[in-house]
């Protein structure tokens, strides 16, 4: 067995991790107003790749990349398709719009993270706190007609059940762990048949607008601390109202 199938395996055997309480996913067309609408929410750990492409400019991210929402690895291949940048073995930070692939969210940003060809994605989810659940977006899979499968706690699903999809398409992928956790590792790996174990390369996409759902240890939304300005408020107050006591009392005295 090759080093990439003992990912997909390793990650299918996550299932007795998750226990009684299966994970799900779930993927729909995606809604641009939507899901930007709802990205920045309370409790969430968002990336967008934004920041990280203005730092470290766009081309291939090397063996691995680190971001708010865990580490990125490609699984492995060389891509040799129109669209590769730099070597094709790694995966690559773009801006712009490439062969179908563009950037999501937010709504008028530029960069996204892109397969560049290769055989696709291993994600090592974390956010240094507990989780129950995520969303991304998943853009211009399956083409060229590779069969793009997502596999998460311990389980699997095809992006595409028919033909090939439109070039540029767009998804909506939600993964819900059905529990609190800390960590989780997410495969996105494209194949010659469904359900097959053969890598395909040359047919590229890209994610963007990951939202992380934080929790706490009763898997119950994390409360969201209060701004600064909030809390200075809130002792204003609260100094206004200890002062009027004071002066009430100096009048009864």
């Amino acid at each position: 067995m090759s080093i990439n199938k003992m990912a997909f395996a390793a990650v299918l055997t996550l299932a007795g991790t998750f226990g009684a309480s299966a994970a799900t996913i779930t993927v729909s067309t995606f809604d641009t107003a939507t899901y930007n609408g709802g990205f920045g929410a309370p409790g969430n750990v968002g990336e967008d790749f934004e920041r990280l492409g203005g730092s470290k400019g766009e081309g291939e991210v090397g063996p691995a990349l680190s971001t708010s929402v865990g580490t990125f690895k490609t699984l492995g291949g060389t891509g040799s398709g129109g669209s590769v940048i730099g070597t094709g073995t790694e995966l690559a930070l773009r801006d712009g719009k490439v062969f179908g692939r563009k950037n999501t969210v937010p709504q008028g940003g530029s960069w996204f993270l892109d397969s560049n060809d290769t055989w696709g994605m291993n994600w090592a989810v974390s956010t240094g706190g507990l989780f129950n659940r995520l969303s991304f977006v998943l853009n211009d899979g399956s083409d060229q007609g590779a069969f793009l499968r997502i596999v998460a706690g311990g389980i699997s699903k095809e992006l595409r059940t028919g033909g090939r999809l439109p070039n540029g398409n767009a998804r909506t992928v939600e993964i819900d762990f059905g529990q609190a956790v800390s960590s989780a590792e997410i495969v996105l790996g494209n194949f010659f048949t469904s359900g097959g174990d053969r890598y395909k390369l040359n047919d590229g996409f890209s994610i963007d607008g990951i939202a992380v759902t934080s929790v706490d240890d009763n898997n119950q939304p994390d409360p969201v601390p209060l701004p600064a300005s909030a809390l200075l408020l809130g002792a204003a107050v609260g100094g206004l109202g200890w002062a009027g006591r004071r002066k009430a009392k100096a009048r009864k005295a």
